[in-house]
């Protein structure tokens, strides 16, 4: 796309000449001379073809379309101004920030990021989705909230939580007997998560079951898997600390009593050791790790 654009550096001579009314005190808060700003208006004047000022002895007049520019020139450098410090924060006071799974921050970071803010209402927050782990950038997020083995090379790793793997369904399809539980849930419909280490298949060898063969939906996330779960397509198999909003809310019950050791944890991974990153990341991560009771 091309913008009908003059140079930002004229345009922001001529919203502080007008705003301020001379080519001084315009000067003064751009921090160059006033002759530069002079200049910078009348070249801003020759690429329009037309004067945005009267030269009234010392101060300026906006001519009619000077006063017709003018707003609009406003309104596009303070939409900028919000926009960078949305994304970028104010330079005395960046955001904290993490990434975290969709399925993490969905269903554990969001319900709990008002008590943070309210305990620690100095800081901002930034959190950042994402659908897979991946190599820590420093550039875009100071904090990563990864589940794996915690084999990674590319920041400092601090443990958090091990959590146990549940399996869940709608109340309506609640299974038989504890004594026959594993065998009903071989033959109900389960919903699977693809891409994770422990599955279906693992929950059933773990418990001395022949593995069933798949008979339900494949996901990409456990806050799909739950939330198909809820509405009564099939038992899944999730997290606890994931599945314990739905189980709260009544929306799930346990499929089973029987609960896997799931063989990939919760960690926090920063570009440095947490000791020596910023104040604020520092007292998010301390917080986190307090929250999950990680060491």
């Amino acid at each position: 796309m091309t913008y009908h654009l003059p140079p930002l550096p004229w345009l922001r001579a001529f919203e502080a000449a007008a705003r301020l009314g001379n080519f001084t005190r315009a000067a003064e808060e751009l921090l160059i001379t006033p002759a530069a700003v002079s200049y910078q208006v009348r070249q801003l004047e020759q690429q329009l073809g037309y004067p945005l000022f009267d030269r009234v002895h010392r101060e300026l007049v906006l001519t009619r379309l000077g006063q017709t520019y003018l707003p609009s020139v406003e309104k596009a450098f303070s939409d900028l101004s919000i926009a960078t410090v949305s994304v970028f924060g104010e330079r005395d006071r960046q955001p904290v920030r993490f990434r975290c799974l969709n399925s993490f921050g969905h269903l554990w970071m969001i319900p709990r990021i008002a008590a943070f803010q309210e305990a620690h209402p100095g800081i901002d927050l930034q959190m950042i989705s994402a659908s897979w782990a991946e190599t820590l950038n420093p550039d875009l997020f100071d904090i990563d909230i990864r589940f794996g083995d915690g084999s990674w090379t590319d920041g400092a790793v601090t443990f958090l939580l091990n959590d146990p793997i549940v399996p869940v369904c709608h109340p309506d399809l609640a299974l038989p007997g504890a004594r026959k539980d594993i065998e009903a849930l071989a033959l109900a419909p389960r919903l699977d998560i693809m891409g994770v280490v422990d599955t279906w298949e693992s929950f059933f060898r773990a418990f001395g079951h022949a593995v069933p063969a798949r008979n339900g939906l494949q996901v990409d996330q456990s806050v799909t898997a739950l939330e198909l779960a809820a509405l009564g397509h099939g038992h899944a198999l999730v997290l606890e600390t994931l599945a314990r909003p739905f189980l709260e809310a009544g929306r799930l019950i346990l499929s089973s009593d029987r609960k896997l050791k799931s063989r990939h944890s919760y960690y926090l991974v920063t570009a440095r050791p947490r000791p020596e990153i910023g104040p604020d990341a520092r007292t998010f991560c301390n917080w986190m790790i307090r929250e999950l009771g990680g060491a």
